[in-house]
Formats: structure tokens, sequence, C-alpha cells
């Protein structure tokens, strides 16, 4: 039968089972505005009832039950949701760090614009035309020397702000290996004090809302695997490799290698424990080495093989005129080496300084002066039309570096063209590829909110319910601990 003090332990069991509902809600409101923070809740349920069932047990009319308990705290989290989140983060990450790069790279071209180089090449063209109708002209030479002056430093600028953003690009790599190791090491961390609060029999719910912040930033910068085992730890892989297991965590590690090749030390990413090459394609760290290695290497040889072209299709002209002493013409623009094994064409293009000393030197006749006879081409323009024509014309075999019979490219200009339209083409697309995978995020962030975010109107509603059930389980007490004092005071008294 039941004792005569189970009423006082059901009135217990009620009083802490309100206060620890009352202490989880407390602990909801006090971190609805924390990062990462999950709704957690007291889970009630009927504590073992009296008597337990025996095999010699009397029959009686039923169990008695005993109040209530909390069987847990239940951390309000939705798995599939989180597990979406880690596979589009590295998307949302990669793409938006594209965009941003590639914004950069339009930044630099300028295009289009009155200080870009297509402006600053149709200005030559234009100068070129003039000095065709006044090849005596020397402001009109002047205006021509000016105007490539304006075209050398727009490329060469231009150039330079891709060669600075590579570099930046390769030292935001050094950096994004060091966020990853840092990130995986706290996990490794969060793992080993997860498992020993596990181990006791607890759930460590604000530990575990720690490192699923840690997840998450971690898979906005690499593409990432995550599995749980028995001991509520998490094995997250990269690549296929494991960078966390358990409460172990594998690092990476940057090696600068030489690449005289591109002109700068290039950081390549290797495991610390292995020495192998780490493989990754996707979030930042992954936009990061494709803008450094494809995207805006590609923009850097673009720019380099089309100021070789323009440098030989010009100088391939120039040269067959002659100037205003009747002397044949020579290179316009020139390099540190010679034309055909220049590496960085677009850094190291100038002006000739005969010609920038001497604006004369510009052939822009085509007549030969006759021997014995006094020069009188000084008027003739015609070389001038043929290299203005460069503008509009296309390239044939001759002004071709290394052009084979009937080979024949784009006009000068719309080869540049083509270059920035190509860049556009690739900047919208990371536009609108960051741009949905921003809207999908953001509706599964929205998802995650409705599970595990912090409501204070609805918490403010659970705390006046436990009140209240606190406040009964209380008066269950008084109303029992007055039946006893008439069990033990009163009883037998009356009547004495």
């Amino acid at each position: 039968m039941r004792t005569t003090f189970s009423g006082i332990a059901i009135a217990l069991r009620a009083l802490q089972a309100q206060q620890t509902s009352l202490d989880v809600t407390g602990h909801n409101v006090a971190n609805a505005n924390t990062p990462g923070f999950s709704r957690q809740r007291a889970v009630h349920k009927a504590s073992q009832p009296y008597p337990m069932p025996m095999l010699a047990g009397g029959v009686s009319g039923g169990q008695y039950g005993t109040g209530v308990q909390v069987s847990q705290i239940m951390r309000m989290r939705d798995l599939f949701v989180e597990t979406r989140l880690r596979q589009e983060n590295p998307q949302l990450g990669y793409w938006e760090t594209m965009e941003q790069g590639l914004s950069q790279v339009e930044l630099f071209f300028n295009e289009p614009s009155e200080t870009g180089i297509a402006s600053a090449l149709d200005q030559l063209w234009d100068s070129l035309q003039d000095l065709s109708h006044s090849a005596e002209s020397e402001s009109v030479r002047r205006v021509v020397v000016q105007r490539a002056q304006v075209l050398v430093e727009a490329v060469r600028s231009s150039r330079e702000q891709l060669h600075q953003l590579r570099a930046d690009l390769n030292n935001s790599v050094q950096v994004r290996v060091n966020e990853i190791n840092i990130l995986a090491s706290q996990i490794a961390d969060l793992n080993n004090q997860i498992s020993k609060v596990t181990a006791s029999g607890s759930s460590p719910n604000d530990l575990l809302d720690q490192r699923d912040v840690l997840l998450e930033q971690l898979s906005r910068i690499a593409d990432i695997e995550v599995t749980d085992d028995h001991a509520n730890m998490v094995i997250v892989t990269l690549d296929g490799v494991g960078l966390v297991q358990r409460s172990t965590a594998y690092l990476l590690e940057t090696r600068r290698v030489q690449r005289p090749d591109l002109g700068y030390d290039k950081y390549e990413i290797y495991w610390q424990s292995t020495g192998s090459p780490a493989t990754i394609k996707s979030g930042e760290l992954g936009a990061t080495l494709a803008l450094r290695d494809d995207k805006v290497q590609y923009y850097i040889d673009a720019l380099d093989n089309w100021t070789r072209d323009f440098a030989y299709a010009f100088n391939k002209r120039h040269k067959q005129g002659y100037d205003l002493n009747g002397k044949p013409g020579q290179d316009f623009f020139v390099f540190s080496g010679p034309i055909d094994s220049v590496s960085f064409a677009a850094a190291d293009i100038r002006i000739d300084k005969a010609i920038m000393d001497n604006p004369d030197k510009i052939a822009a006749s085509l007549e030969k002066p006759e021997p014995g006879k006094p020069y009188t081409a000084i008027a003739n323009g015609d070389n001038a039309v043929r290299l203005a024509a460069l503008r509009h014309e296309f390239l044939k075999d001759t002004d071709i570096l290394g052009g084979q019979p009937g080979d024949e490219r784009p006009p000068l200009s719309e080869q540049f063209i083509s270059i920035i339209s190509g860049l556009g083409v690739d900047a919208e697309e990371a536009v609108k590829m960051a741009e949905n995978r921003d809207v999908l995020v953001t509706h599964l962030l929205n998802l995650r909110e409705a599970t595990s975010g912090v409501s204070l109107d609805e918490e403010m509603a659970n705390m006046i319910k436990f009140q209240h059930a606190y406040n009964a389980a209380a008066r269950l007490m008084t109303a029992v601990d007055e039946a006893l004092d008439v069990i033990i005071n009163r009883l037998g008294v009356v009547g004495r």
C-alpha cells in the first residue's frame, strides 16, 4: 500500500518539475539574442508508478501514480534543415566570394568609362586619324604621343591592380587555411567535452549549440561533410579526408611554391600529417583559389596577350613608314626584351624614348625619299591612315605575332571588347548565383528559426503556465501538510 507521506512526495516532485521548467524558460529568455542558440524545452513525464508489476504481486484496483519528473531538457533542432544548411553554405560562400572578386576585376578595367583602356585606345585611333591629315604638324604629333602614353598608363595600371588582387587572394588562402585549422581544433575540443557530458547521462545542449555554430562557420569556408557518432561526437571530412575525428583535429598547412612563369610565389594547401595536397573546390576558400588560379589569372593573361598583339601589329605597320626626316620607322611600343619572349607584356609596355623625346620620329608617311633629292613627303599621312585602320581592320597573318599564312583575327578594339564582355558575363553569373543561393539559405535559416528560435511571447506564456502549476503544487503541499497535521497532532484528541 501507499505510504502516508506519498502526497508530500508527489507535491515535491511537482514543485521540482515546475521549477526546472521555469529555469529552462528563463534560460531561453536570457539567450533570445544569442547567435546559434537553440530553444530548449523541459520534457515532463509521469514518474514511476506504485506498486511495480511483480510476479507474485497482489491484485489491486490499479497502480498509484507518484507524480511527475523531467525526463530530459530537449534542444529544439531540425537535423534535416541543419544538414541542408551545411550543404548550401559552401555554395553561398563560393559565389559571394566570386562575386566580390570579379567586381574588383571590373573596377580595375573600369569599362565602359572615359578613363578606361577602350576609351584611351579610341582616342589614340582618333589622334592618328588627325595625323593623317596634318602629318607635318608638331602639335598633332605630340597629341599622338600623349594619347599613346595615356593608353600605356591605363594598360599598366590595370595590370598592376590585377597583379595586386592576385597577391591579395594568395595571402587570403593562408588566412582561410588558418581559420579552418582554428575551427577544426575548437570542434575537436568541444567533441571531447560533449562526450564526457553525454557519458554522464546529461544532454550538453549549450555545447552542442556552440559546436553547430562552428560547423556552420566552417561550412562557409569549405565544403565539409559531418557525421554524428553514438557519443554525440562528430566526424568532419574535407574532400573525403578526415579533418576532425572525434577529439582529434588533422590540420592543414600552406607551402610557398615559386612560380617564376606567373611572377609570384603561390601558396599551395597540404595536409600536415601526410604532406598530401588538399583539394578544396567549394566555399569561400574554393572561390579564393578559383579566382587566384583561374579567373584573375585568365584576365591577366588576356591583357598580356592583347597588349603583345596590339604592340606587334602597331609596330609592324609603323616600321613600314618614314618619319619627318625620311628615315624608316622604328618600334613605337617597346618592352624590356624581344616582344615574342616578354612574359608580362601589359606590365612592361612603354613608348620608345626616342619617340617620346622627338615626335618627328613618328613614321606617318609611306613615301620613301629618293636618293639625292630632298625629302618632300612630310605632308604624306598614308601610314598614319594604315595605323588608324587597325581600329576596324581584321588582322592578317603579317600583323599577327607568329602568324601563319591564312591566319586572321578580329580588330584589336574588338578583341579588347571581347575580353570585357567575357568579364561581364562572368560577373553577372556570379551575381545571379549568389542571389539564388542567398534566397535558398535565407529560406533554410527561416525554417531553422521557426524550430530553434526563441519567441518571447511563447516563453512568457510558458512562464505563466509553469508559475501557476508551481503555485498549485505548493497549494497541494499545504493541503497534504494540513491533513498530516490532523493525523499526527489531533487524531484521538477530540472529546477528551
